[in-house]
């Protein structure tokens, strides 16, 4: 008897593209169409709840997207799916999770990601750590083959943006650009937070996602709005009462593309090599905390559904001499 084939296999006689569920050949794709196509109809059909006869990791990451895109936002399915694709090209569609080991894992990453960050390193490893939980989680497996795996430690998002250099770079901006850098100083929110708030979000000095296009889809994400953050967003909102608020100076809603190359062309003008829109994120934690804001109530502005991370990563004030040498000299003048 011949070895059963897992994922999509093509059949020499037409050319065509089939799976094998249970003990049927399921065509999914037709003779000369791409494979990214093949894949996709691939996974679509175990996303109809069809369990295969031996359940594989490939299975179990394609149920893990659908499942992902079901209760996620875009933003999450896609950070997802760039981690487990990359997996699951590496690893074949035939690995049972049984046979999957740590050092398995760290050997992929090797290979994909080993000219990467750290973090970027981290986040690949966590993605494929959670597609085994959730496996768990549903009873497709009956343990994780990674229970006990030490992923890749992240760095402390040291880099920021400092008063001085946010200022800079709000004199060397122009147009709608310098509502986006002062918004996101003032505000602490994420990029795509700001790409997103439409004029109906607006309730009085707040901004209120739909929890359907917060991060996690669990609870409304609330953007706290000071007074230079609310009349910025009140403007834009009274301009563009339809769509995006957030506008460049064609008129056209910000893409992430957009704005990444508005930030290069901002780097290049000021010199500031680091400059980005989560500099200016971890910039606003800084100083927030540098006042004299608990870490719990800035990882609540910041939208963290973890508040506790602020005093775990963002570790900013380490680089501040200046500020550190100010809280000493205070404690010796309590002390004396």
């Amino acid at each position: 008897m011949g070895r059963k084939r897992r994922g999509p296999w093509q059949r020499s006689q037409d050319g065509a593209w089939y799976t094998t569920i249970g003990r049927k050949s399921v065509k999914v794709g037709e003779a000369g169409q791409p494979y990214a196509e093949v894949e996709k109809a691939y996974f679509a059909l175990l996303a109809k709840g069809e369990k295969p006869a031996t359940v594989t990791v490939a299975w179990i990451v394609g149920a893990f997207l659908d499942d992902t895109e079901r209760t996620k936002a875009p933003g999450t399915l896609k950070w997802y799916r760039e981690h487990l694709d990359k997996c699951v090209a590496y690893f074949g569609d035939r690995l049972k999770p049984e046979n999957l080991a740590g050092g398995m894992v760290d050997r992929w990453i090797a290979h994909d990601y080993g000219h990467l960050a750290q973090n970027t390193q981290h986040g690949a490893a966590r993605a494929i750590v959670r597609a085994m939980n959730w496996a768990v989680g549903e009873r497709h497996i009956e343990r994780s083959p990674l229970i006990g795996y030490t992923k890749p430690s992240p760095t402390a998002r040291e880099a920021y943006t400092s008063p001085e250099e946010y200022k800079l770079a709000l004199a060397s901006a122009n147009g709608g650009f310098k509502d986006v850098l002062t918004f996101l100083w003032e505000t602490g929110c994420r990029p795509q937070e700001l790409r997103a708030i439409e004029a109906a979000w607006l309730d009085g000095p707040a901004v209120v996602f739909p929890v359907l296009l917060s991060k996690g889809k669990k609870r409304r994400r609330v953007i706290i709005l000071n007074d230079v953050a609310r009349e910025i967003a009140e403007r834009l909102a009274k301009a563009n009462p339809e769509g995006p608020i957030f506008r460049n100076n064609q008129g056209r809603p910000w893409t992430k593309d957009a704005l990444n190359c508005a930030f290069v062309r901002l780097r290049n003008r000021t010199g500031i090599e680091t400059l980005c829109a989560y500099t200016l994120r971890h910039g606003f934690a800084t100083e927030a905390l540098k006042s004299g804001i608990d870490t719990t109530t800035v990882g609540v502005l910041m939208g963290h559904a973890n508040p506790g991370m602020v005093a775990t990563v963002y570790q900013h004030l380490a680089q501040d001499r200046g500020y550190l040498l100010s809280q000493l000299g205070n404690r010796q003048a309590v002390a004396g």
